[in-house]
């Protein structure tokens, strides 16, 4: 199916939808502030009528109308977060089709929207998707974890944003925006008890400290006791110790001028999830001499289909340490009635130690932890206004700062392409350290052609200068020094004497390991959107974007052989077209969103191999030169009687590799083409549905009743290429599709004020895969969690 089929695909549901418009005139919009708007979906018990609430949202960096914004966005409430048990940015997918989270090789989280994203084992990679608490950024992406606290709703706009969002954001933006200080005092809590020994608490206070000057505090607290069992010796794992802060000082000196303080900071010392053992597998069946296997491995029982069963080393911490915190600024001053000057300045820190098992068994055959430090700066000033002619404008400039510092040290005792020659190595450590540098510049311009036809037009021009220093490292015993000075003598007829915990890669040209690997990559995009959109009424809008974006380039972690293995992977881009619609309809009882797109999609980023002489081929980045993805998202809100309150949606993916890279590898090692696979981690049909009744038990009590489904389709965890000879194998990466059913029952206060909530969370018990890897000799995969259930009670004073 080709662009033109998708597109055509929306047009009888615009249709449709505007001229049923015409029995809604009577409906009037009755638009919300940001913060005092009725949770998404919710309509009032008492009222004489059931209708939708107003979203606001500041996609366009101002304040709009959700249904008024010519582009897709899954909003949410902070209640309906809440209600979906969202602690995480890892869990948006079951509020948010089209959005997939994974857990990466190395413990480091990916998202994708609609197919994009970059799955890679670097700390410093530039994710496709970033994630921003008010605007302010959290540039990668495992700085994210703690930003779902004390928040009035997430905006999650989907498709290139990079014009007023930045690089970086070609899959999409998470724009999570926190609550504010109020103008009087209010406090509040929630405490949640629940399977596993689950304790999580959260409360804030806010309030006026002066006239102008206004606080507000925020602390969260997340305990549970182990939830994975080993399914060999019945050891327990899995605990959860997450601390969260945020405070927020609101400052008006003058009615022209506002100033936000905001300092953020979190610690995560859970342990790390344990994989599912699939398989062992060596890379070398055909070595005469192979390296001796102490433990038996090769007959290790494969993990049952249970949540909870897992395998690690006994004995061994595999607690994270993980911490981040951020200083912010925004300075909103008036210039006059019609120009505004801000400007957002931060600061953050982000240390992280993960230790894994990567064999997923009880023997001490593979492990890995990741260490590393990321400090980053960014600045961004901007002016913004309006004319009377109906012409609404804004220009401004961005600078970033970031500096990366990472080690990833594996320890593979038990892995059969560990051998040079007859020299056997058990680890090795791979470290990367890059400096960032990234300006850039951005306008826009909105005009209004007529009453109901606005055109929109949008750039921004960014120059990044990158800087890497790094190599693969001897671990410390001199093992792999002397592994690696056997193999340059052979190839260079010198005798080179490498020293404990050197560089041991060698460089292409002479064969010699070199002291450090020194590169740069400097590039610059202009990214663009061009944007028509229509209404009909207050209650109809269609739209068609065509949008350029660009995820910049990097270097990888990597065990590297050979210089080449680090070389960059350039920059990608994704030009994106886009119709859609969004009308209110039966007196905004319903309200309905459709889009159909294609991305043509250029020099996808991905974790390949590449030939390096006389090793042949070994990991490194590389780059698909054409790619392709096809569309379809629908989405609703209706309040079809007073108390019932229904939201969902669905999308709908055709994702397709067009051209090869070079050396296109599966993940077993065979040779073939890429070209008609679909992405990774990329299900072709998903789709969210929530609905809520309430009713009143008397004049000052409400009860209400909740449920709640995510459902995908299936996908793989990576790229095939058809060889039948390993078809077997590649079954072990495919990711089943599943639904996961929530339920929740409470009571409420009619001013909602006390509330208290019995809930539970894929309530079948599904067993699901959110990921499944091969790394070395071994295959596994990660387990989505068991069923939970538990009870919250939740308090507001003043709210």
């Amino acid at each position: 199916m080709n662009a033109r089929d998708y597109f055509g695909a929306v047009i009888p549901i615009v249709t449709l939808c505007c001229a049923t418009t015409s029995y809604a005139q009577a409906a009037e919009v009755q638009a919300s502030l940001p913060g005092g708007d009725t949770p998404k979906g919710e309509s009032d018990v008492s009222g004489s009528a059931a209708s939708l609430a107003d979203i606001v949202v500041t996609a366009q960096k101002r304040s709009e109308r959700l249904s008024d914004v010519p582009m897709s966005i899954t909003a949410s409430s902070a209640e309906q977060l809440k209600d979906a048990g969202v602690t995480s940015t890892d869990d948006l997918g079951k509020l948010v089709p089209g959005f997939t989270f994974l857990q990466g090789n190395y413990g480091l989280p990916v998202y994708f929207i609609r197919g994009i994203g970059f799955s890679d084992t670097t700390l410093g990679v530039s994710p496709a998707v970033t994630v921003y608490v008010d605007q302010t950024p959290l540039p990668f992406s495992p700085m994210s974890r703690g930003a779902t606290l004390d928040l009035e709703r997430v905006e999650v706009l989907k498709g290139p944003q990079g014009t007023l969002f930045g690089q970086n954001s070609t899959g999409g933006a998470i724009n999570y925006i926190a609550a504010k200080p109020t103008d009087h005092l209010a406090a509040g809590f929630d405490l949640s008890v629940g399977r596993f020994n689950q304790v999580d608490a959260e409360g804030f206070i806010s309030g006026p400290v002066t006239d102008t000057l206004k606080v507000r505090v925020a602390v969260r607290r997340e305990y549970r006791g182990d939830w994975q069992k080993d399914y060999v010796n019945g050891n327990t794992i899995g605990e959860k110790n997450f601390l969260n802060g945020r405070a927020i000082i609101d400052w008006e000196p003058s009615t022209a001028v506002k100033l936000s303080f905001s300092a953020t900071g979190w610690r995560d010392k859970s342990d790390v999830q344990q994989e599912q053992f699939q398989l062992f597998r060596g890379q070398n069946p055909s070595d005469p001499n192979p390296r001796p296997v102490p433990f038996p491995i090769s007959t290790y029982p494969k993990a049952p289909d249970n949540a909870r069963a897992a395998s690690w080393d006994p004995g061994f911490d595999f607690s994270k340490n993980d911490s981040f915190y951020q200083f912010a600024v925004r300075a909103d001053v008036d210039l006059s009635d019609r120009v505004q000057l801000t400007n957002i300045a931060s600061y953050a820190r982000f240390e992280t130690h993960i230790p894994l098992d990567l064999d997923g068994t009880i023997y001490p055959a593979a492990r890995n932890s990741t260490d590393g430090t990321i400090k980053s700066f960014s600045e961004e000033l901007r002016l913004a206004g309006s004319l009377s002619s109906g012409l609404r404008w804004m220009v401004g400039g961005n600078y970033q700062k970031d500096k990366v510092d990472e080690s990833i040290r594996l320890n593979p005792q038990i892995a059969t392409e560990v051998k040079i020659g007859p020299f056997f190595y058990n680890d090795f450590i791979a470290t990367n350290f890059q400096n960032i540098e990234t300006k850039s510049g951005f306008g826009s311009l909105d005009f209004d052609l007529t009453d109901r036809l606005t055109l929109q037009g949008s750039l921004r021009y960014s120059g990044q200068d990158r800087t890497f220093r790094g190599c693969t490292r001897d671990g410390g015993a001199g093992d792999l020094a002397a592994a690696v000075s056997f193999l340059s003598s052979l190839i260079t007829g010198q005798q080179q004497t490498i020293a404990p915990g050197a560089c041991v890669t060698l460089s292409d040209q002479t064969g010699l390991a070199v002291p450090i690997v020194n590169d740069k990559l400097n590039q610059n995009s202009l990214s663009w959107r061009g944007s028509a959109n229509y209404k009909f009424n207050d209650h109809a809008l269609v739209y068609a974007n065509i949008t350029k974006g660009y995820k910049s380039g990097s270097f990888p972690t990597l065990p590297a052989a050979a210089v080449s293995q680090l070389a960059p992977v350039k920059q990608e881009s994704v030009l994106a077209y886009e119709v859609g619609t969004k009308v209110e309809i039966f007196d905004r009882k319903l309200e309905l969103t459709a889009a159909a797109f294609y991305y043509d999609y250029r020099k996808k980023q991905l974790v390949g191999t590449r030939a390096v002489f006389p090793f042949g081929f070994l990991p490194g980045l590389v780059s698909i030169p054409k790619s392709k993805v096809e569309g379809l998202e629908l989405g609703f809100r209706a309040a079809p009687f007073r108390g019932l309150t229904i939201d969902g949606g669905g999308t709908y993916l055709q994702t397709r590799v067009l051209s090869d890279p070079v050396n296109p590898t599966g993940p077993f090692g065979s040779q073939g083409s890429f070209i008609g696979n679909s992405f990774p981690f990329t299900p072709k049909w998903q789709g969210v549905v929530n609905a809520t009744y309430r009713f009143a038990l008397s004049s000052h009590i409400d009860a209400f009743l909740g449920a709640s489904a995510t459902s995908r389709t299936k996908t793989t965890a990576a790229l095939f290429n058809g060889d039948a000879t390993i078809a077997p194998l590649e079954k072990l990466l495919v990711i089943s599709g599943y639904t996961l059913v929530d339920l929740r029952a409470g009571v409420e206060t009619a001013d909602g004020s006390l509330r208290f909530e019995l809930w539970g969370r894929n309530v079948t018990n599904k067993y699901y895969a959110t990921n499944a890897n091969r790394i070395s000799d071994y295959v596994y995969r990660f387990a989505g969690m068991p069923a939970t259930y538990g009870a919250t009670l939740r308090y507001r004073f003043g709210q």
